[in-house]
């Protein structure tokens, strides 16, 4: 048997199993002959952590990621991006590596720098440039830029797509989801594999910049002939392209489609450290002029971290830190009994938001020792906060004013993250079929797994499907 895994980030169930379904004809199919439900994501759910999760079954707090980015030790706002090298769990591919059997990756998130493998790997949207290593075996790489045209026609990723004009970003999204699907064809129809997974980011970046041209209880809906059947094309895009690689697939293949979270209209973001500013926790020496990010304030030395109980970090969802002493640089919160208050408080400030028009947002708060367990548990975020379920935001930067906002510094999103994604499993011994439930991402592994026959490492906390 081989396993054939589709991720599509950012695939929103109640789009693609409700209102959509009609449209995927491949899809559909596969839900029908197969398995299928929502499957809960990480928290929070973003890319980064919720594909490592996916493909490691491990929860975040055993690899410390929670974000593109990561903190530095001993800093508060100088970061790193996320890289292959400091990924500390097994995913996948090592486990396939060391059985003897072999994996191809293709534009899987944080696999570049491309790592040796018994098999070939694609890196993804996190490749520096078109003059990087992205391949392994190294040699891969000028076989992969023939397949699409030459090193010109090559596509990394849709850069800055929250300011393009959207009709272009519209037209650059399918050119990207072509371009992905062509090297994926290729590798499957030329290449030995015993595993192969694929992730396209299309629907990601279109979610967060098209949402609001079909969705008419958007705040910011816009009627546009042109645009508003825009998101749905690019899903029906990637379900024909979706067939034309089952085709190829030899028929003992077991097939897996998921995403690593979905999406939901944006109403507005909350200015996180604006309201901990106002209520004590954050100290700055002097307010900002005009609207500043955290980390130009923290290297013009405006905070005052030897006052500074706590401040948040994120876009998407907020990420609390507390200023822990022996563990931050100027740590002030005593662990224990003082930690605990100090979180309490804020975590009490931040639930009680109401929003601009004075009405009571759905706010779901997470303590870290809640959600991850792991040897990294220290360096996760000691609150994470979905403001209004995720239908809001989150922003970092000061001199707002006001508690309220609707772009960080990299731009406008119609659309949050959500926590669900979705699941599609179509097994050729027609072992798991209907709808199911109580999915997580952490299950994908062990399944795959034991699909191929191998052992199931006893520390992994996802649940093979054979077994549920």
């Amino acid at each position: 048997m081989k396993v054939f895994i589709l991720g599509i980030d950012s695939a929103e169930p109640d789009l693609v199993f409700g209102e959509w379904k009609k449209e995927f004809t491949t899809i559909s199919q596969l839900m029908e002959e197969g398995a299928w439900g929502k499957i809960a994501s990480t928290v929070p759910p973003i890319t980064c952590p919720a594909w490592i999760s996916a493909f490691s079954g491990y929860n975040p707090g055993h690899f410390g990621l929670y974000d593109l980015r990561y903190r530095k030790l001993g800093t508060y706002t100088e970061f790193g991006i996320v890289n292959s090298k400091i990924v500390r769990v097994p995913r996948l591919w090592k486990i396939l590596t060391k059985a003897g059997l072999k994996t191809i990756t293709a534009f899987v998130p944080v696999t570049y720098p491309p790592e040796p493998i018994n098999g070939y790997m694609i890196t993804s949207f996190l490749t520096p440039s078109i003059r990087s290593p992205f391949t392994y075996p190294p040699r891969l790489k000028e076989e992969v830029l023939k397949v699409v045209g030459g090193p010109s026609k090559y596509i990394i990723d849709v850069y800055d797509y929250r300011r393009k004009n959207p009709k272009e970003l519209y037209e650059e999204l399918r050119a990207k989801t072509e371009h992905d699907f062509k090297v994926i064809r290729y590798m499957i129809k030329n290449k030995p594999w015993d595993l192969f997974i694929a992730v396209v980011m299309s629907i990601d970046r279109a979610q967060h910049t098209l949402w609001k041209y079909f969705d008419r209880d958007h705040p910011r809906f816009v009627e546009d002939p042109e645009l508003k059947d825009g998101l749905l094309n690019l899903h029906k895009q990637i379900d024909e392209e979706l067939d034309n690689v089952l085709k190829e697939l030899p028929r003992d293949t077991l097939i897996i489609v998921l995403s690593d979270h979905g999406a939901k209209r944006m109403y507005y973001r909350i200015n996180v450290n604006e309201i901990l500013m106002e209520e004590g926790f954050l100290k700055l020496k002097e307010r900002p002029k005009s609207v500043t990010g955290l980390h130009k304030l923290d290297q013009e030395g405006l905070i005052d971290w030897e006052k500074t109980k706590a401040y948040a970090l994120g876009a998407y969802i907020a990420q609390i830190f507390i200023n822990l002493k022996g563990r931050d640089p100027k740590g002030i919160v005593n662990p224990g009994e003082e930690y605990s208050s100090v979180r309490e408080q804020i975590a009490e400030l931040l639930k009680s938001i109401k929003g601009p028009n004075g009405g009571p947002l759905d706010t779901k708060i997470f303590f870290k020792e809640d959600v991850y367990k792991g040897e990294m548990l220290n360096v996760m975020p000691d609150i994470t906060v979905y403001f209004d379920n995720l239908h809001y935001g989150a922003n970092e930067a000061l001199g707002f004013n006001n508690p309220y906002s609707l772009e960080t510094v990299k731009g406008p999103d119609d659309s949050n993250h959500g926590e669900f994604g979705i699941f599609i499993i179509k097994d050729p011994e027609a072992r798991i079929e209907g709808q199911l439930k109580g999915l997580k991402l952490e299950d994908t592994t062990p399944t795959v797994l034991e699909a191929l026959g191998l052992k199931i490492p006893t520390k992994i906390e996802g649940v093979s499907l054979f077994q549920k």
